[in-house]
């Protein structure tokens, strides 16, 4: 079984964290450079897309009311260009109601979080984003011949007992 330094070491991550409140943004920082992350730390929706533009991130939190440009507005400036290509946005927030979600995910958010989450659970649901990779699509068939279901990916065939 693997450690859980070893599974950091392999999911480590370049997040930037855009959150405009200085000690949420500076505890939340902590917990992702103690799981092995590179966080880089905006202050303002403005900052947050000067750093995606520069060094290229896997994963963008992202909160909804900051200055400059709040987070729907920094969806927008991504929406319009390149950069949000294989980027992971997640907003973190305390604004959780349905429409703001909802507008959230029409912009483009992977997943929307509301700030009552635990630094604990905040860790290791970044570790679980970053560490899925997706399945290829299964195509099933039954074989007559040998009575089963079989089953082939991308890969090639594989057998379901």
């Amino acid at each position: 079984m693997q450690s859980f330094d070893e599974i950091s070491a392999k999911a480590a991550a370049t997040i930037v964290l855009a959150e405009d409140d200085a000690d949420l943004r500076g505890l939340y920082a902590e917990c992702l450079r103690r799981a092995g992350h590179t966080v880089l730390e905006a202050a303002d929706g403005a900052e947050a897309l000067v750093m995606v533009r520069t060094h290229a991130p896997q994963i963008l939190l992202l909160d909804i009311w900051m200055p400059i440009l709040n987070g729907l507005e920094v969806l927008e400036h991504l929406g319009r260009t390149s950069e949000a290509v294989g980027l992971k946005i997640i907003v973190l927030s305390h604004v959780g109601d349905a429409d703001t979600r909802l507008e959230g995910f029409a912009l483009g958010v992977d997943d929307y979080w509301t700030k009552d989450l635990s630094l604990t659970d905040l860790c290791a649901r970044i570790e679980h984003l970053i560490g899925l990779e997706p399945s290829p699509p299964l195509r099933r068939e039954w074989s007559m011949d040998r009575g089963q279901w079989s089953e082939s990916q991308e890969g090639g065939p594989g057998q379901v007992s």
